[in-house]
């Protein structure tokens, strides 16, 4: 995700803005550099495939136990209040 990546390009002073441009000769070579994050290249089909197969492996782990919210809630309370 995101990398951090610098990316140097020589051109013009000329294609500088004014603030900058004042400092150089018209006309002169420079060099700027540029530091950011990446951006994040678009998923391939395939790779969205795999992501996909990866975290679909993990749906539904659980559900075979039928435990809901208000049973998970009651047991978690219970442990809780084993420590007061």
């Amino acid at each position: 995700m995101g990398e951090i990546g610098r990316i140097t390009k020589t051109v013009s002073v000329d294609e500088l803005p004014e603030e900058m441009r004042e400092k150089f000769v018209p006309g002169t070579p420079v060099s700027v550099t540029f530091e950011g994050r990446l951006a994040d290249k678009p998923l391939t089909p395939e790779e969205i495939e795999v992501r996909k197969r990866s975290l679909l492996k993990y749906w539904g782990a659980a559900a075979h136990l039928g435990t809901t919210s208000e049973e998970a809630v009651a047991r978690i309370r219970a442990l809780r209040d084993e420590w007061d």
